[in-house]
């Protein structure tokens, strides 16, 4: 083959155009079906946790209002108040952690260190819900794992790669 036919085959085929547009989806493809799925995650994980909080303020009105104390309801009943407002979580009173402590006034409250140098979940489940007008400190935790674990949204996360949802809620008990 001669350099002129091979400078001609060369040309012709940096001038063909057959086939560009495969190429050029299979290097925006990855790219674009991560974030698409960075975004349904953090979609998914957002509702969860909006969920998570308005089931944990729901729940809480039953210490505030004294029904809790009126119906003996202890830590398990508790949970499945929560998670019976969660919908679409099977396994969530399994899964769920509940610490609700008495203060001695409102601005003693803090929050709790929920996750230890390892990376796992270290908290101490309670259930003192005081007497009439105590504050007291509502806070629930639930692990989550994330639905597409292509990577890690955040740095953030529990050894096992899960993250770690919460709610907390800050009240006054009612005088009962």
């Amino acid at each position: 083959m001669t350099g002129q036919t091979q400078i001609t085959g060369l040309r012709r085929l940096l001038r063909d155009r057959s086939g560009v547009a495969a190429i050029e989806f299979a290097l925006l493809a990855l790219p674009l079906f991560i974030i698409i799925f960075g975004i349904l995650e953090c979609a998914a994980m957002f509702f969860i946790d909006s969920a998570l909080d308005a089931a944990v303020h729901k729940a809480s009105r039953l210490i505030r209002t004294g029904k809790a104390t009126n119906n003996n309801m202890g830590l398990t009943g508790f949970k499945t108040e929560i998670c019976g407002n969660l919908l679409y979580l099977l396994d969530c009173e399994d899964k769920l952690l509940v610490a609700v402590s008495t203060l001695t006034d409102s601005s003693s409250s803090g929050a709790m260190k929920a996750i230890n140098s390892s990376g796992t979940v270290s908290i101490t489940e309670g259930f003192d819900i005081g007497k009439g007008s105590d504050y007291v400190m509502i806070q629930t935790f639930l692990p989550w794992k994330p639905i597409v674990s292509l990577y890690s949204l955040s740095s953030s996360t529990l050894a096992d790669g899960s993250y770690l949802l919460g709610a907390s809620v800050l009240l006054r008990n009612e005088p009962f």
